[in-house]
């Protein structure tokens, strides 16, 4: 049993008694007198110095604190003496404990009286020694003296389950389509952030529940419905005593309107203790009036009293790094299955042992340390919770890659601070109305707000269907929305859909499953009000965002929160609740302030040292005349190094008075721009005169790119000296500690939005016209050099290359602005390459097209194409714009648009002088191959590439000549002359080799497999398979493995070992899921329904197989290939003559075809139902079906109009031939065919 010290009081008698259990015996010391020691005066010092003191440390606040931390310390000598030297019993059990280890004890406060359990015992303060709560092993107070029953519930030990409860109710119920925010009760306080960031880093699973709407209806319904599931409860941020709220010592809710809702404890209580909940977290919001602190030790020990074993109550809200340690402390060890009450303790310990809080006069060492409490009624040890850890001794695998839905763009260097409430009034505003836009200044903290809200829901999983953010910062519109939304949610085959479908999977997702979407810089849109194109989209592509919100909005599940500067935004017509960011309320300005001022070393020196520099009661002052605004409080705190907040605050006023309207921007705060001048002005001439340079920038600024740019000649030309790397990284390391950039890495900046109109207007005050086009043409060679670079990347290592290209996204493009804008076609072309690769690696075709029509309309506004391009002298920019949207057609099937611009292509090279000897014509001819092929126009396409060869053959392109040599081995193979067709791939092959290209060897493996299957030549087949799997596994290629694995299953499965080919599909399967190849899972459960009806007696495991592929290719919003596993469906059932089925799924499959217009599928699913009613004995009806595939056959030039011609000849037969041709003529007013 545990050791315990107990302090018992005897109410009735107002007398106390010690105890001691030294795990044997228990013996007791003589009962004395007792009077507690703190009256109403005292409890509100304590109140204020835990609520309001470091709010304002100056002056008479300081002295104030002084004493109270006095009057704490004479406390708990107070208390030491009355309890362990008030007779010489008490002084033998106080010196037997000791003798034994403090550490080996409880320490037990027993009492029916909320009022003496409220006193801060954890301040027994013995003289010598010092204070006795980090000794001890544990302070617990109870509500009955003696022994307690043990807690003999049963919880989960796979996962630690964790409910929170975050009510933060509003003193008024407001129209909430008034920009209010909510003087919220409880705003101040929270803990959720902290214990959801522990929550997060453990190394066991856990599951977090937050209550949604977070009334009390709403607890007792979801607890009674998970009995026994809960190992903690978290009560966060609770207010008491409001003024709003009458009900003493109540907590208090939310009613379903928001408005405050106090509950007695002892209600709360019956549910937590009917649930089996062991242990139940309370942390306090804005501390009520006096006696509240009272209130909430009495709230917290009815909850243990009723039967809840252990409450760990926060009467007090922690500040800053106090609430990291505490969470911590408390909760890690209740995973790793820890005493509670130890937990509690070692946090104790360690905000005692790092006691310095961060406060606007600088670190000041705080008293919080005594704020934690416990509340025990139980005995209750956690069960470690077994964590999850991999098997050393497997083999390593690659992991599916992360969706963006579990990113966010990175934030401010501060991260958000505070604004509980206005989280908590958003939340409200979009469960009213789905559509919100939030208004706010530049830098007044909306996106920081935004991206708080984003993952507060994606932590407690508000938003069951993901949240999706979307800067709008470059010229993308609803292309890229529905893009990263799709592909966060169906992975990147999503985008292999054309451009209306993925909208209407994206509009039907959002409409089923409860999302958030954020749009950040909204601004960027419209542009601003009154100036004509100044906006980054078209009317119409604005048109097609307000078109989407709209069908959001109207599917009643899904919300939109749009962040921008204006509250009137004139392209949304969506109904739309608006809302203006107020200023940071004082608790969350305070520590912001603190934080920027410990992050420009302020603080170095210590406790109080900041008072020996500039913080002084004039920074409150200050910090009025910033009003609460973030990024000026950025700017003006690090001025505090060298200024007092006096001096900054008085040049501030003088220059508002000088400041004009006409000279700031729109949606742009006064002291945000006379800040920015002056603190500008504080800098050195070598950073005042470089960097307005960085207003070339699009938000990242790499540090060596800067310095390639800053040591050449054009640039000390123009500013006067150039920069070296080490100078470079001064003027952005200063420029960091000014508050003028953010760091990412110690070499990677980014610039704040609200700084590039600043930049650039210092720059044009600085260097003239011609200067500055000389600043841009050498930063567009540069990024020219890094494009070049990027390439090179993307050819080594994919990945890598596409995350350098993507975070130099803006650059690249702002760069290619400038060199479109200059004229410089050869740089621009280079600029483009990389971004249009990845583009084409993320599938991002609609993006990848919009940027190449700007450009296009750019080279040639007219519309008279590579001559008007030429005329320019930018007719290879044009034939490379054309010529990889034509190719990017033929892979997407667009076959008219891409035979449109092929023959563009060649109209024009076929006007050039040896135009028809030129290396891009024969590229031009081998796309229109490609069509014809994709046409089944197989005689044409191989002349097309016959013709591409007799231009290149015997060049130095032999890449180009393998591709044509495997184009037509292509055809060949599709006219089923195998033999040839290996000739060719062989070729390619031999190509391929030669010049080590393991990419293409694979291809002309599987190609040479799949034409030695088709000779059923297996072995040969299978030989080739398992060299183009060699390679594949050598460069880990997993993705093209897949491929070859579900080929060698093909291998077995044609030579009907079945085993052997179920194996290789699974090996397929498994690993297609793995990496979230959901297509290729879809393909595998096909052929595995295949194998099944192989079998012959696996029918009911195909009809799993088939429908399950069918259930993913739906979810996909493949209609296509839905249907195809509908036709298959269709077909077992065929065989076994279940015709009423077998007509269904082939009425599914020609639904499907027709709606995707598929010609080829949709003629043979009619054949196949001409079957059906053949073999029910229906002629007329088989008759209607083989005449409408033989309609369809004839019109498009179907391969299949042999076999419709045979299946007529045999209704024929069977009708009688008189019949037939009757028929036939009535039915289609023509001649039957012969």
């Amino acid at each position: 049993m545990v050791k315990t010290l107990e302090i018992i009081h005897l109410a009735d008698e107002d007398r106390i008694q010690l105890s001691i259990f030294d795990g044997q015996d228990r013996r007791s010391a003589p009962a004395v007198d007792f009077t507690t020691p703190l009256d109403d005066s005292d409890r509100r010092e304590i109140a204020w110095y835990f609520r309001d003191y470091l709010d304002n440390p100056f002056g008479q606040a300081r002295d104030r604190a002084t004493a109270v931390e006095t009057g704490l310390r004479n406390l708990g000598r107070l208390l030491f003496e009355t309890v362990f030297r008030s007779n010489e019993a008490a002084a033998e059990c106080y010196a037997a404990a000791r003798s034994d280890g403090l550490s080996s004890y409880r320490l037990v406060i027993s009492s029916p009286k909320a009022e003496f359990l409220a006193l801060p015992w954890e301040l027994l303060n013995e003289p010598d020694t010092g204070y006795l709560a980090p000794e001890l092993g544990s302070v617990v107070r109870r509500t009955t003296a003696g022994e307690i029953t043990a807690y003999t519930g049963q919880l989960a030990t796979d996962q630690f389950n964790v409910l929170l409860v975050s009510p933060l109710p509003r003193p008024d119920v407001v129209d909430s389509s008034q920009a209010h925010s909510g003087d919220t009760i409880g705003s101040y306080g929270s803990l959720a952030n902290a214990a959801l960031s522990v929550l997060e880093s453990l190394d066991v699973e856990v599951e977090l529940d937050c209550l949604r709407p977070p009334t009390f209806a709403a607890l007792a319904e979801h607890l009674a419905q998970r009995p026994g599931h809960y190992h903690l409860v978290h009560l966060d941020g609770l207010a008491w005593d409001s003024p709003d709220v009458m009900v003493s010592g109540a907590m208090v809710f939310e009613q379903e309107d928001g408005s405050a809702d106090p509950v007695e404890a002892s209600r709360i209580a019956e549910l937590l203790v009917a649930a089996g909940v062991p242990t139940v977290l309370i942390n306090a919001g804005d501390i009520g009036p006096e006696g509240s602190v009272t209130d909430q030790a009495a709230a917290a020990s009815r909850i243990a009293e009723a039967g809840v074993p252990l409450v760990v109550s926060v009467p007090f809200p922690l500040r800053g790094r106090a609430r990291d340690l505490f969470t911590r402390g408390l909760l890690q060890p209740m995973a790793q299955g820890e005493d509670v009450t130890t937990a509690v303790a070692q946090a104790r310990k360690a905000l005692m042992d790092d006691p310095e809080r961060s406060s606007i006069a600088g670190k000041v060492v705080y008293w919080d340390w005594i704020t934690p409490i416990v509340y025990q009624s139980r005995e209750y040890l956690p069960q470690a919770i077994e964590s999850q850890k991999p098997d050393p001794l497997a083999p390593p695998s690659s992991q599916p890659q992360t969706h963006q839905t579990e990113q966010l763009p990175q934030g401010g260097p501060y991260g958000l601070v505070g604004r509980r409430a206005e989280i908590r009034h958003l939340e409200r505003l979009m469960q009213e109305q789905p559509v919100v836009l939030m208004a706010g200044n530049a830098g007044s903290g909306k996106s920081e707000l935004a991206l708080g809200l984003a993952g507060w829901f994606q932590k407690t999983g508000g938003r069951t269907g993901g949240v999706f953010y979307t800067t709008f910062e470059g010229g993308a519109g609803l292309e890229r929305v529905v893009h990263e939304i799709g592909t966060s949610v169906a992975g990147l085959p999503f985008a292999d859909m054309d451009g209306p479908q993925q909208r209407r999977w994206v509009v039907e997702y959002l409409n089923e499953h409860p999302s958030l979407m954020v749009w950040d810089g909204i601004q960027n849109i419209g542009g601003s009000p009154g100036v004509e194109n100044s906006g980054l989209l078209d009317i119409p592509e604005r048109a097609e965002l307000d078109g989407f919100l709209a069908e959001i909005a109207g599917g009643g599940q899904s919300w939109a929160l749009l962040v921008g500067r204006n509250e009137e935004v004139s392209w949304l017509s969506t109904p739309h609740l608006s809302y203006r960011l107020p200023e940071l309320n004082l608790h969350d300005r305070m520590e912001l302030a603190s934080s920027i001022l410990e992050a420009s070393g302020l603080f170095d020196g210590g406790s109080n040292d900041g008072a020996s520099h500039h913080l002084d009661a004039d920074c409150m002052e200050l910090l009025d005349q910033l009003n609460g605004h973030p990024l000026a409080m950025q700017i003006a705190l690090p001025l505090l190094k060298e200024l007092p907040a006096s001096v900054i605050s008085g040049e501030l006023t003088g220059r508002l008075e000088q400041e004009t309207a006409s000279s700031g921007e729109e949606g742009r705060d006064p002291i945000l721009t006379v800040l920015m001048e002056y603190s500008f002005s504080r800098m050195s001439r070598r950073q005042r005169n470089h960097l307005p340079f960085l207003s070339l920038f699009q938000r990242r600024i790499m540090m060596d790119i800067l310095t390639h740019i800053t040591q050449e000649r054009v640039y000390r030309t123009v500013m006067g000296e150039e920069l070296g790397w080490g100078a470079c990284r001064s003027l952005l390391r200063t420029a960091r500690d000014s508050g003028f950039l953010q760091a990412i890495t110690p070499s990677v900046y980014q610039i704040h939005p609200s700084f590039p109109w600043f930049y650039g207007r210092r720059l044009s005050q600085q260097v003239a016209g011609p200067g500055i086009r000389q600043l841009e043409q050498e930063f567009v060679r540069v990024y020219a050099d890094t494009a070049d670079y990027f390439m090179e990347s993307l050819y080594e290592n994919q990945d890598s290359g596409a995350t350098a290209v993507l975070a130099e996204e803006g650059n690249l493009t702002q760069a290619l602005g400038l060199a479109m804008e200059d004229g410089q076609w050869d740089t621009a072309q280079v600029l483009v390459q990389p971004l249009a690769q990845v583009y084409r690696m993320q599938k991002r075709y609609p993006e990848l097209r919009r940027l190449r029509r700007q450009l296009l309309q750019i080279v040639a506004p007219e519309g008279r194409g590579g001559p008007e391009a030429a005329s320019k002298g930018a007719s290879d920019l044009w034939l490379y714009l054309l010529g990889t949207e034509a190719s990017e057609a033929t892979e997407q099937l667009q076959l008219e648009r891409s035979e449109e611009l092929n023959r563009q292509l060649l109209d024009y090279l076929s006007s050039l002088p040896d135009g028809d000897s030129d290396p891009r014509t024969a590229a031009v001819y081998h796309q229109l191959g490609l069509i014809e092929q994709h046409r089944w126009h197989l005689d044409e396409a191989e002349g097309w590439f016959q013709r591409s060869l007799a231009i290149i053959e015997q060049g130095e392109d032999r890449a180009s000549v393998a591709d044509d040599y495997f184009g037509i081995g292509q055809i060949y193979q599709s006219q089923r002359r195998y033999t040839e067709a290996k000739e060719w791939f062989s070729k390619a092959l031999d190509i391929h080799q030669r010049e080590q290209d393991l990419e293409e060897m694979v291809k002309d493996y599987r190609a040479l497999g799949l034409a030695a299957q088709y000779k059923f030549e297996y072995e040969e087949a299978e030989s080739w398979y398992h060299r183009a799997r060699e390679i594949l596994e050598e460069n880990r290629d997993e993705e093209n493995a897949v491929l070859v694995f579900h080929e060698l299953g093909t291998v077995y499965h044609a030579r009907y070992l079945f085993e052997e080919a179920e194996t290789w599909y699974q090996q397929a399967l498994s690993l297609s899921d793995r990496l979230g190849m959901e297509n290729q899972v879809a393909v595998e459960f096909h052929h595995l329904g295949l194998l099944s009806q192989a079998r012959g007696v696996f029918i009911d495991d195909a009809v799993e197989w088939f429908d399950l592929a069918r259930e993913r290719w739906e979810k996909l919003g493949d209609r296509r290939s839905a249907g195809d596993e509908c036709r298959a469906l269709g077909v077992l059932f065929h065989e076994q003559q279940r015709l009423d089925e077998a007509e269904d799924y082939y009425r599914q499959a020609q639904a499907a075809f027709e709606e995707v217009q598929d010609v080829q599928r949709t003629a043979r699913t009619y054949g196949q139902l001409g079957k059906v009613a053949e073999d029910r004995g229906d002629l007329p009806g088989a008759l209607e079906w083989a005449t409408r595939t033989h309609s369809l056959a004839v019109d498009h030039g179907l391969a299949l109009l042999p076999q419709v011609k045979a299946h007529l000849a045999e209704l024929r037969d069977k009708y009688g031939e008189e019949n037939f041709n009757q028929w036939w003529r009535g039915y289609t007013g023509g001649d039957p065919p012969t």
